[in-house]
């Protein structure tokens, strides 16, 4: 336990994954035990907790994603939001440790990004000074160019990533939504946006005429 000691968080709105039955399955009843017991631990910590436990199968239980947590124990737990909706966040820092996070959507299915950054911290959570608020209650605008990538409940999550290297710990938290496809015309739109260096910048881009 002491691996878990060092530094804890979790989403706690919107409400993020859940240890359940099918948690136990994949990964063993005493990562079951521990996450029920305290959510915000460390992956390294359950590495440690699971490793000489006969009920633990890592091809089913996938500790790198969502710290194994799964949307089968999270069916009644999925928020719907809208492309360019911008979505209010409290991430719990119940224990600093120095660090660096950032919040991306993850594709479930190969746990890949397809939205990175939605937000992004260099230093997170600094032993060197009291908690930071805005570390704690922030907002993050859903992307406009996943089309209907997300569409479907169980594709996608709201991932925070928080990496603290100094003392090998990791943390993850995620949460389960959908979000409609977008439009072509909105997907178009952003993607300009971003290629042009500067806002009032309307010289012709390769293609155009």
């Amino acid at each position: 336990m002491a691996a878990l000691a060092n530094a804890h968080g979790y989403f706690v709105t919107p409400t993020a994954r859940q240890p359940g039955t099918a948690y136990q399955d994949a990964c063993g009843m005493q990562a079951y035990y521990q996450m029920s017991g305290d959510i915000n631990g460390n992956i390294q910590g359950l590495e440690q907790t699971v490793a000489s436990q006969t009920d633990y199968h890592p091809a089913e239980c996938h500790l790198w994603k969502c710290k194994g947590m799964k949307y089968a124990d999270n069916k009644d737990n999925v928020h719907k939001y809208t492309a360019g909706e911008t979505v209010k966040m409290n991430f719990d820092i119940r224990a600093p440790h120095t660090g660096y996070a950032n919040i991306s959507i993850v594709k479930t299915s190969n746990n890949k990004i397809i939205a990175a950054n939605l937000k992004k911290w260099d230093v997170y959570a600094s032993n060197a000074v009291p908690t930071v608020a805005s570390q704690e209650n922030f907002s993050v605008k859903m992307p406009t160019t996943l089309g209907s990538k997300c569409a479907t409940a169980g594709d996608c999550v709201i991932q925070m990533y928080w990496n603290a290297p100094s003392v090998d710990q990791t943390y993850e938290s995620c949460i389960d939504f959908t979000m409609a496809g977008t439009s072509k015309r909105d997907a178009l739109g952003e993607e300009e946006q971003i290629q042009r260096a500067h806002p009032r910048d309307f010289s012709p881009r390769e293609g155009e005429e």
